[in-house]
């Protein structure tokens, strides 16, 4: 966007929340967001291109309710004269006291080195044909790959009646491998996702030895029997343990789950729910595919301790949810919508695990018997308090040893009686995927989930 567009924006919605009768809270958001999307497998690709959509979504709270008018980009004047009409037809009510927040201004762009949007779709196209020919040419026994690529660029401007005037910018990369191989008959594949903020860079992560491992892992659960089944230590990789914390300590603390009495965990809030070696966050983190600077509402994104040594610390909020509660200062960036066409909820930004004192090779030793689980591969956001996540794959582990691979498990039970029974959390660094996650059937918006290796004596597998 030229500089003379933004402030020809900025100036469009400073006069709109400058209209608003001081009695009232009001805010207004600028969203624009463009994303390119490849896939590609032995089929053939697909390219799927939005170049651009573009619109304000305008709010005014009147201590009740909030009332929301949103317009595509080019109807400012439109929405001028809507929210007029608006004005005419509410009245101030003192029901619910809305959480204030601190006049912020920001103006942030995240930097891309080689930017993406400068680039020709035929060059994109080329990468990522030969990586799929590089996936080909590793072992004859791979029989097709399937990659997903996505880029996309979000620029979002906020102003509010309170002062402040934000600005962000944001360029994310995700890029999805699975190369399906065969085997004696059978067939399987293994996955790795890249992802992060930034320019086409990002990619750089995409090397030979990279895929070359993926194939062999492929070809390895191609290969791989079932798991065992029953109660047993298991030992969970950073993907398997921090998917479960975003979607038990994450979609599970969400404040329109707890407001609305649809989650267990409103019963455990400042009460022991894990292992007090156990600690679990959401904050933003440079660089990571699910960080941004500010939420939908104004309110500036920062930590978030959910778990804080086994202890229930937080929920997520939005500035409703944080009203309707009572809990005026625990506003920390999560108010997020999909776009200015969707409507604001509590959402999870970076959730992870936070790394403890163990080395990896320590944490097997120990064991006699169990099962590592790696790869998490899907589950569900029960809110009643269980666990329900399958992993690609994973070893037996023997005498303090790592065995056999096993292929496709599923954990399951219940969250605190298993997080309660964790006795060893793995050094860091963590490690994080990015995706677009949704709630419900939509609303989706950019995350990163990650973790550290951690240890359970109440862990139930079964074959899934």
């Amino acid at each position: 966007m030229r500089f003379e567009d933004r402030e020809n924006i900025i100036q469009n919605m400073q006069e709109i929340v400058n209209s608003i009768p001081s009695k009232y809270y009001s805010d207004i958001l600028f969203d624009t967001t463009s994303s390119l999307t490849v896939s590609k497998s032995r089929s053939g690709e697909k390219v799927n291109a939005n170049l651009k959509t573009r619109g304000f979504v305008f709010r005014i709270y009147n201590g009740e309710r909030y009332y929301e008018l949103s317009t595509a980009a080019t109807g400012i004047s439109k929405l001028k004269e809507n929210v007029a009409k608006l004005l005419s037809n509410i009245e101030k009510k003192s029901t619910i006291e809305l959480v204030s927040y601190p006049k912020h201004e920001i103006d942030r762009d995240v930097p891309m080195n080689i930017d993406f949007t400068q680039m020709a779709l035929s060059d994109k196209l080329s990468k990522i044909n030969n990586v799929y020919d590089t996936l080909k040419k590793i072992d004859d026994r791979v029989q097709n790959s399937v990659i997903r690529y996505q880029d996309s660029i979000q620029e979002r401007i906020f102003v509010n009646t309170e002062g402040s005037i934000l600005r962000q910018k944001i360029p994310r990369i995700s890029t999805y491998l699975a190369p399906l191989v065969k085997v004696d008959g059978r067939s399987d594949s293994d996955y790795h996702f890249v992802s992060g903020q930034g320019g086409f860079e990002v990619l750089n992560a995409i090397n030979h030895a990279l895929l070359s491992d993926l194939v062999k892992s492929s070809i390895e659960l191609a290969q791989a029997p079932l798991p065992p089944t029953g109660k047993m230590p298991v030992v969970l990789d950073p993907s398997v343990s921090g998917f479960l914390s975003h979607a038990v300590f994450g979609h599970g603390v969400q404040g329109d789950a707890i407001y609305e009495e649809r989650s267990v965990w409103k019963n455990h809030y400042q009460k022991q729910v894990a292992s007090e070696i156990l600690s679990i966050t959401d904050k933003p983190i440079d660089g990571i595919y699910g960080n941004y600077f500010f939420d939908d509402e104004g309110v500036l994104c920062q930590k978030t301790p959910l778990i804080e040594k086994g202890i229930l610390k937080n929920f997520l909020h939005s500035r409703m949810t944080a009203s309707l509660l009572g809990m005026e200062g625990d506003l920390h960036g999560n108010g997020r919508r999909q776009s200015f066409m969707h409507p604001i909820f509590p959402r999870n930004s970076n959730t992870f695990i936070e790394p403890g004192d163990y080395d990896i090779d320590e944490i097997i030793s120990e064991m006699e018997y169990g099962l590592l689980l790696v790869k998490a591969s899907h589950g569900l956001e029960d809110f009643d308090g269980s666990i329900h996540c399958n992993s690609k794959s994973g070893y037996v582990i023997e005498n303090g040893e790592i065995k056999d691979r096993v292929k496709g498990i599923s954990l399951s039970g219940d969250a605190i009686n298993m997080l309660m029974a964790v006795d060893a959390v793995s050094k860091g660094p963590v490690d994080f995927i990015g995706m677009n996650s949704r709630k419900g059937l939509n609303e989706m918006v950019p995350i990163s989930f990650g973790g550290v290796y951690i240890r359970s004596t109440n862990g139930f597998v079964s074959p899934g």
